[in-house]
């Protein structure tokens, strides 16, 4: 089925605007003008994991970057939305670090990441604003990866419904118990065990095949608490 991509194209300049502010008019019409735009299904490919040619800004949608690792397991370590960047490293000529996969209907601006980089040397303001949009992925990635070593599985289980509430319990959901050992970085397995734990205590109820449902968000907030945390809160008892 053919997309007509015309109404994106024409509000790129304006999301543009969003998510460069400082960066120079000249700039953002060079990248109006430069930009492939394409609106992809869920589960579809945006970027692939080594590519190092192109890169790319959500329009509208949300984005899992997906990384494989070594030993063949899967992990989310991103979810993007409108004005989020899809892949960065291709600037600097580099393979990008993780697929950047479509959770739903999303369209994506694309660009060649010598032509930013190109745009970037020209423009101070422009490169600043590129480096802030590293820097927070990067931070973003350093608190993942302290979660993925000095959390326990239930506590990762509970931050992460919490930090992707608004994407799982909606209607339909973008988020669902198939993302969830991905996100968390547990086997399905494990992931399961703790989600009887979390249902059994009445916090979430598994729906239909994939779905959940929030029934307790203050209990889901404190279950995500550092153990020594909750014991403070609850006067000692250990949950």
């Amino acid at each position: 089925m053919s997309i007509d991509v015309q109404p994106l194209a024409e509000a790129l300049p304006e999301v543009l605007g969003e998510v460069f502010p400082r960066s120079g008019w000249w700039t953002l019409a060079a990248m109006t003008t430069a930009t492939t735009i394409r609106t992809y299904r869920p589960g579809e490919a945006i970027i692939n994991q080594g590519d190092d040619d192109s890169l790319g800004l959500v329009l509208d949608g949300y984005v899992a970057l997906r990384r494989t690792t070594p030993d063949g397991r899967q992990l989310i370590v991103r979810v993007l939305d409108r004005g989020e960047m899809a892949s960065v490293l291709p600037l600097a000529a580099r393979p990008a670090a993780a697929d950047a996969v479509a959770l739903t209907h999303t369209s994506v601006a694309r660009w060649r990441g010598p032509e930013i980089r190109s745009l970037a040397e020209g423009d101070a303001a422009f490169a600043i604003e590129l480096m802030d949009h590293v820097l927070l992925a990067f931070e973003e990635m350093a608190g993942r990866l302290e979660g993925l070593l000095y959390q326990d599985a239930p506590r990762r289980v509970a931050r992460i419904l919490l930090r992707y509430a608004d994407l799982f319990f909606r209607d339909p959901p973008v988020l669902t118990r198939r993302h969830l050992p991905m996100l968390v970085g547990t086997s399905r397995e494990m992931t399961g065990r703790v989600l009887r734990v979390l249902e059994s205590r009445g916090l979430v109820a598994r729906e239909g095949r994939h779905g959940l449902r929030l029934l307790d968000s203050a209990g889901l907030v404190a279950a995500a608490e550092p153990r020594d945390e909750r014991r403070r809160t609850s006067g000692g008892a250990d949950l």
